[in-house]
């Protein structure tokens, strides 16, 4: 598959609240991509603009992009969340933040001020953030 197919398929399975579900053989297309590292954008732009899917916790989408760790994920999902913060990705990048030995935990903590801080930003949005520890 190609990588506009996948991204097709994986946009075509959205279904708001519900659980997101993806086939084997998207999975499959997913894992054997030549260059998978170009899947994440796109796949934290799912996650980003469908704040009603449940995605799971973590799910197939969060495992896949996370294998890319401490390898270009973590800007990607800064820039992710300073556009379209959800909850699901509140969530990712307390994930993130948790790891005490992460270079980027600063600019994570410091993201989550300034959505904490941003008057445009919802309460839902606030509230989410306020679910978790924080050192700001």
């Amino acid at each position: 598959m190609t990588k506009e197919e996948i991204i097709t398929g994986l946009k075509a399975t959205i279904k708001p609240e519900e659980e997101y579900f993806i086939e084997d053989d998207l999975i499959d297309a997913i894992n054997q991509y030549p260059e998978p590292f170009e899947l994440v954008d796109p796949i934290l732009e799912i996650i980003a603009t469908n704040p009603r899917v449940d995605f799971g916790m973590p799910g197939d989408l969060v495992h896949f992009v996370e294998q890319f760790y401490k390898h270009g994920y973590e800007e990607l999902l800064i820039a992710s969340v300073r556009n379209h913060p959800t909850p699901h990705n509140i969530w990712m990048v307390h994930r993130c933040y948790n790891d005490t030995e992460n270079p980027k935990r600063e600019k994570f903590a410091e993201l989550i001020k300034k959505l904490k801080n941003d008057r445009s930003v919802s309460s839902e949005i606030k509230n989410s953030i306020d679910e978790f520890d924080w050192e700001y």
